[in-house]
């Protein structure tokens, strides 16, 4: 398995920009420690720059993105496309490559994609249930977030951010919740994120009824994060500690959490103070005016980057197995959920 740079940086006991420097051959890094970076990088499998690899011909120095920017509109100013472009933007900038973003088609690879006029292409499968070109594509790809057996993917370790959620919200001094909910979709990434909930939840010999858990085939729109909602309040107390109420509300992500405060306080439910309520991404819509939410934050601009040196990593070594590189959430606990006192 592939090592973050962050985690390489750790390693060699550098900043990462200065890991980023010496595997380059820039910076005022000494020899022996652009050995030594190199040598960590080869033995974590780090994604080498093209410099740095064997030779690699016909490269045309140019990558492929397909991150569609449309479904920002909503989002603030930073969008969840926009983030991940950043993170491409700057892995192909470390690689010395031009980058060229095209619109996401479920049905068709862009045209320069069919003709191999890119090296290769990153792509996002977020979920199983969303269509995407038809596989094998035409040139070397990473998948993001999720992808084929057999592909090269970035993604998140979404059971440990599932667990570590719930361990922030049952500690005392956030609440010290012990009745739990769930509203998401029946997709891997949010029943892993359930599964590390859960887990952590009967460590500590906490149960999730089944009424309290809501899913959906795919969600993704504030009216089904509404529609969740309802379902949920149908079949347990907000706010009631009791076997059939919940007071902490876990939700998939961090746009739907959004949909659901704001609709629990049409139904006069206040966050944080009859429920609490958490989601995953850390985003804020620009239409929400709710308290901030507490959030599994994903480094989206760091999973961009990282796929773009595993793609050049790739094409330096295309016999080498199937590389699946993990990165962690990290909690930012705000307004959404309460703290004891």
């Amino acid at each position: 398995m592939s090592i973050s740079l962050r985690r390489l940086a750790q390693l060699a006991e550098v900043s990462p920009s200065s890991a980023w420097r010496a595997l380059h051959g820039h910076g005022d890094a000494s020899p022996a420690m652009r050995r030594k970076i190199l040598a960590l990088a080869r033995k974590h499998h780090f994604p080498l720059p093209p410099t740095q690899v064997e030779a690699t011909s016909n490269l045309l120095k140019v990558l492929c993105s397909m991150i569609d920017l449309d479904s920002d509109e909503d989002q603030s100013e930073r969008g969840y496309g926009r983030r991940l472009l950043a993170g491409v933007q700057k892995g192909a900038d470390d690689c010395g490559v031009e980058l060229a973003n095209y619109r996401f088609d479920p049905e068709v690879w862009p045209l320069a994609v069919d003709r191999q006029q890119v090296d290769g292409v990153v792509v996002i499968q977020g979920s199983e249930f969303e269509p995407h070109p038809p596989l094998p594509p035409p040139v070397p790809a990473v998948f993001m977030f999720s992808g084929p057996k057999e592909a090269d993917v970035i993604a998140i370790d979404d059971f440990d951010a599932g667990r570590t959620l719930a361990e922030h919200l049952c500690d005392p001094r956030n609440g010290g919740h012990t009745r739990f909910a769930y509203i998401g979709s029946q997709t891997a990434i949010s029943m892993r994120r359930l599964a590390g909930a859960m887990t952590y939840l009967q460590h500590d010999r906490i149960v999730m009824p089944q009424a309290c858990i809501c899913l959906e085939r795919d969600v993704g729109s504030r009216v089904s994060a509404e529609l969740l909602c309802d379902q949920l309040l149908a079949g347990a107390r907000p706010g009631d500690s009791g076997p059939h109420g919940f007071t902490a509300l876990i939700v998939y992500n961090d746009y739907m959490a959004a949909a659901v405060i704001m609709h629990l306080r049409q139904r006069g439910i206040r966050v944080p103070e009859d429920v609490s309520v958490a989601g995953f991404d850390n985003l804020r819509p620009a239409w929400y005016n709710g308290p901030a939410i507490t959030t599994m934050a994903v480094p989206l601009e760091d999973i961009g980057a990282e796929a773009a040196r595993l793609l050049y990593w790739r094409l330096a070594h295309p016999g080498a197995p199937p590389r699946r590189l993990t990165l962690n959430a990290t909690l930012v606990a705000r307004e959404s959920t309460r703290a004891s006192g």
